[in-house]
């Protein structure tokens, strides 16, 4: 099947510094270099895709970010982007030329008061994001509101649903985290307990609304490759041009398992990255496959984005924190990555180590 998207972190530049910002992802000074971009343009359509998503970081922070969508628009993809709206107001009119082509803008709101997303974004944010959405309203251009769900934010779940309506968003959606050291400093993931709570509330509020309302990847569920990545229907390419399943296993920082990356556009083709993920999927399948059949699975694996942060060994620095939530639910990894020093030999027949609930 081939992917029909791809989403680029054009930078890791960022204006805000959020308190559940994953560590080490964003507030850099790195940006995606066009000539790498140009690359994707040229060798994307003829591997079947048709779609690319813009993320950050802040995506309008790229300094060529006005060319990123002239050469976007000239080579015939759609596109949309994810952005924190501090600088729409200000930036919207280069947008406006290319808006034919342009899927959807999401803005990130993560309190449906001031109060609440100024703590996790910054004063200022909340107001800011206001006036993206009234831009958007008043230049018809389409627009949903994405609300990554936390400790601090829960309470507010039902009132952003009314607020994204208010708004006139065209959709919302809520998002876990995941565990990073800098989010469990300020305890703010939920526990596996409190996510059920979560997602149960958030079914309940879409069957109130005709309105969209959707949770994006990482809930709970028993479909064992639910995510667009895991169906080889979505290619992922950060600021470094280093190819790989998933934004979100990026998105760790340094010093952690590489095993989702096939390679970086300076030294590998779009074709040789997109083999490269075919085969690594199939050795996931296979792996979660056995994982499942052997009796390893624990309740908390069916959190998909949990999971897969454990296969590919983002989460050992969690084993150090016993007091953490999810402390307890680890296995040993049967995780490997092509030509990685450190990868097992076979993660198919490596063994499984589960450590039970207690």
């Amino acid at each position: 099947m081939k992917m029909a998207r791809i989403v680029i972190e054009l930078t890791n530049r960022c204006n805000l510094h959020c308190q559940h910002c994953f560590a080490g992802r964003h507030g850099g000074s790195d940006d995606l270099r066009l000539d790498i971009f140009c690359r994707i343009l040229n060798e994307a359509r003829a591997s079947g895709f048709d779609h690319l998503s813009f993320t950050g970081g802040e995506p309008t922070l790229h300094p060529r970010f006005e060319e990123v969508l002239r050469l976007t628009y000239k080579a015939g993809y759609k596109f949309g982007l994810v952005t924190n709206g501090w600088s729409l107001a200000a930036i919207y009119q280069r947008i406006l030329p290319y808006r034919e082509r342009l899927d959807v803008i999401t803005l990130s709101l993560d309190g449906a008061t001031e109060e609440t997303h100024d703590w996790l974004r910054g004063k200022g944010s909340y107001r800011a994001v206001m006036r993206a959405a009234s831009v958007c309203v008043f230049e018809g251009i389409p627009f949903t509101i994405n609300m990554v769900v936390t400790t601090r934010n829960r309470h507010e779940i039902q009132d952003m649903a009314r607020l994204a309506i208010q708004l006139g968003s065209q959709g919302l959606r809520y998002g876990h985290l995941m565990p990073v050291p800098m989010i469990s400093r300020h305890g703010l993931d939920l526990s596996p307990g409190e996510r059920k709570a979560v997602e149960s509330e958030i079914w309940d509020i879409q069957k109130q609304y005709s309105f969209p309302i959707a949770m994006a990847p990482g809930y709970y569920t028993t479909h064992l490759f639910p995510c667009a990545a895991l169906q080889m229907q979505e290619l992922n390419i950060d600021y470094h041009g280093n190819i790989g399943r998933c934004c979100h296993l990026s998105g760790h920082g340094d010093g952690m398992g590489q095993g989702d990356i096939a390679g970086n556009f300076s030294d590998m083709s779009l074709a040789e990255a997109y083999d490269r993920l075919v085969e690594e999927n199939e050795r996931f399948h296979d792996a979660k496959m056995k994982h499942l059949s052997c009796g390893g699975f624990m309740d908390s694996d069916f959190f998909p984005c949990w999971y897969c942060s454990l296969y590919y060994r983002k989460l050992d620095w969690l084993k150090k924190l016993k007091w953490h939530p999810w402390s307890g639910l680890m296995w040993e990894s049967p995780y490997v990555f092509m030509g990685h020093p450190t990868s097992t030999s076979n993660p198919v027949e490596a063994p499984i180590v589960v450590q039970r609930e207690v």
